[in-house]
């Protein structure tokens, strides 16, 4: 008969696994309903069960759009003002003219000049065709150079007004902690971006018709929205589930130790740290996680190939390491369920094989 395993690893699995199974039994070890704090209690229980230190977590640095120096796209364009304001009487296009030349119209902001661009868009071909029924053929030829101009730079203007304007930086604003996102998180985000994408691909595609308020509207919408705290969330799961997975993947602590019966225990408590922390808590968690990625930023994304034309080299700077963080919602519960599946397959197979029963 084998007397007990008196070393170190030995002595420790009994005062460990009661230890951590208290604590697996206890709600108080997760009350907090903010993920991050279920994840770093599910990372600290399984390198208990392992026996093992925790792996660092990997440097991320967090894709701050605040400071990725992004300003307005120069428009140089033919002015307006140039226009006989007075021989385009009877033209609607002349209230245009009158509220772009007034002090509102001078200091107006981007997403007001975006709109009295695409009313001029909508407005011009009636007013050429007047010009021209009235035998002013000059003036209708001005007016046309300035329409095909206005229609050349509309994907920086819509720029300007949306991914270069104040609400697009409150929408990526780090918040200070998860708490309970994404179930905090509200529906009217994702129909604002669906509804600005909609917008923009009517207007690149020739339909000028706007609505200032609607615009404005989802604009404002745009303000309370999430994407700081995907990144976050991110970032969150990055530095927990990558840590967790290398906890799985060390072999001195699970796999060459599925020989004996000390360690067959120390798989057993694994599994029931997964099973009761990782399967039931935290995987519903991530996959919400997931599809409010997929929600926000699918959108978000189709507006993005739409200007992709126009975007300077400093938000792609941004947008890169951006995908790529956001990459990981999805990623990183792949690759630790993955290591989950492979270090207890392996775990059983040993501990099953004719040398794991040899006294």
């Amino acid at each position: 008969m084998t007397g007990p395993d008196n070393s170190p690893r030995g002595r420790g699995v009994g005062a460990a696994s009661l230890g951590w199974v208290v604590c697996l039994s206890l709600t108080a070890c997760s009350a907090n309903d903010d993920g991050a704090d279920r994840l770093k209690h599910y990372l600290t229980q399984l390198a208990r069960a392992a026996d093992s230190e925790l792996p660092a977590a990997p440097p991320l640095e967090l894709p701050r759009l605040s400071e990725a120096k992004l300003h307005a796209l120069a428009i140089n364009t033919e002015s307006v003002s140039a226009l006989d304001f007075l021989a385009l009487s009877g033209c609607e296009l002349q209230v245009n003219l009158g509220r772009r030349n007034s002090s509102l119209g001078r200091n107006a902001s981007a997403s007001q000049r975006l709109l009295l661009d695409l009313e001029l868009l909508r407005l011009a071909p009636q007013c050429v065709e007047q010009l021209g029924a009235q035998g002013n053929a000059p003036l209708a030829e001005q007016l046309r150079g300035i329409v095909a101009s206005r229609k050349s730079v509309l994907p920086k203007r819509i720029y300007n007004a949306l991914l270069a304007g104040p609400e697009y930086r409150h929408f990526w604003q780090l918040p200070p902690r998860l708490q309970d996102y994404p179930a905090s998180a509200s529906d009217d985000i994702v129909d604002a971006l669906s509804a600005l994408e909609h917008m923009i691909e009517r207007w690149l595609g020739g339909d000028y018709q706007a609505n200032n308020g609607q615009l404005e509207e989802q604009l404002s919408v745009l303000r309370a929205g999430d994407g700081g705290a995907l990144l976050l969330a991110s970032a969150t799961v990055a530095r927990a589930l990558y840590p967790a997975s290398g906890v799985l993947e060390k072999q001195q602590a699970v796999l060459n130790g599925c020989t004996n019966e000390n360690m067959t225990a120390v798989a057993s408590m694994i599994q029931t740290v997964v099973s009761k922390l990782f399967t039931r808590e935290l995987q519903p968690w991530l996959a919400q996680l997931d599809r409010r990625e997929v929600a926000v930023m699918t959108p978000l994304r189709r507006i993005e190939t739409h200007l992709s034309a126009v975007l300077p080299a400093n938000y792609q700077a941004w947008q890169s390491p951006r995908d790529t963080l956001l990459g990981t919602l999805g990623r990183a519960p792949k690759a630790h369920t993955s290591a989950i599946q492979t270090t207890l397959k392996r775990c059983a197979a040993r501990s099953s094989s004719p040398a794991s029963t040899q006294g």
